[in-house]
């Protein structure tokens, strides 16, 4: 073989070679990852495309997270919901009426289970970490008046104008938000052609499309200590789940959560966790806590009287309680022993 052959050779194996390699990096379509802290919680976002649509999309999701967090801060000076809790000035901005106005039909179809106005409680027990408070348990007058305070009844939406009909009524949408950020998130990747992501937002998990030509595998969190009670094969589905895990603290041996029940003013009891399965986010945040709250028999009958919404709850005995359509599925489900 010639040299000329040789080098024309070595030249057209070299550009293979760097053509793979650009493939690779620019067009190949592989699992890109972001994570970040906003909203109280670590989000992070998976999606599968080639490295500079993945970046420009995530950029475009993280903004977008970014404002969502900006407005339904309730401890964000200057936002209206700041100015709202502070000294009741309405709330005209249509996007938190808007999420006001579903939070509101949850709240009627669980009997108040689900309350947003159950930020005074919140604050007075000390819960939200930006609320300046310790952690600890008020003394039962005080919980007594605080929960004067409390009532969805009390919210007015007029002219899509949100307002309430009692001073010191306060608002946090933080038992919806990260579900409706989720829900906004995902029109942003169908409006950009992604076809396959997983969102996790705090807990509040999204699947969407499939992962390798099958559904996503999500797992569902033991709330006595590590690993899953189960897997759920999710496809175009939201998986939110409420636990007494994630915010809790001791006193006088006594463990006391932040899911509140609105009517007596203390944690819910009955419950470790429940895990709410439907086709939009917002609904799965909401019912999540609703159906704590609500217990094990009364929350399972209206679960199950909702044809697009799964549930799993899990006891303090470590009982795992199924929505009757999830039956079928019960084989994914692993018991767990308690720690």
């Amino acid at each position: 073989m010639t040299n000329w052959k040789k080098i024309f050779l070595l030249v057209i194996g070299i550009l293979c070679v760097i053509l793979l390699i650009c493939w690779q990096v620019f067009w190949a379509r592989t699992l890109q990852k972001q994570t970040r802290f906003l909203m109280d919680t670590y989000c992070t976002v998976q999606i599968y495309a080639n490295r500079g649509l993945a970046k420009r999309v995530l950029d475009k999701v993280f903004t977008r997270l970014e404002e969502i967090d900006k407005k339904f801060n309730v401890y964000r000076p200057g936002n209206e919901l700041y100015k709202f809790n502070q000294d009741g000035t309405p709330i005209e901005d249509r996007e938190i009426v808007d999420l006001v106005k579903i939070a509101l039909k949850v709240s009627e179809e669980s009997s108040g289970a689900f309350d947003i106005t159950i930020f005074p409680l919140m604050n007075l027990w000390g819960f939200p970490t930006r609320s300046g408070v310790t952690p600890h348990v008020p003394p039962q007058k005080a919980i007594s008046e605080c929960l004067k305070k409390i009532g969805y009844k009390n919210l007015v939406i007029k002219n899509n104008v949100l307002s309430s009909t009692r001073k010191g009524i306060g608002v946090d949408l933080g038992g919806i938000a990260k579900g409706y950020a989720a829900d906004e998130v995902v029109k942003i990747l169908k409006l950009m052609g992604i076809k396959s992501a997983l969102i996790d937002l705090g807990g509040n998990i999204y699947a969407m499309g499939k992962h390798k030509g099958k559904p996503w595998k999500v797992g569902i969190k033991n709330p006595f200590g590590e690993g899953v009670i189960g897997v759920f094969e999710a496809s175009d589905l939201s998986l939110v789940t409420s636990g007494v895990y994630e915010r809790f603290f001791m006193e006088n041996g006594m463990r006391y959560h932040h899911i509140m029940d609105p009517k007596t003013g203390y944690p819910s009891k009955g419950l470790e966790s429940v895990t709410v399965i439907c086709s939009v986010s917002t609904i799965a945040d909401a019912w999540s806590t609703a159906l704590f709250v609500l217990g094990p028999e009364r929350g399972l009958k209206l679960a199950e009287n909702k044809p697009d919404m799964e549930c799993i709850m899990v006891t303090p005995k470590s009982e795992i309680i199924c929505s009757r359509r999830l039956k079928e599925k019960l084989e994914i489900i692993k018991k767990q022993k308690r720690r």
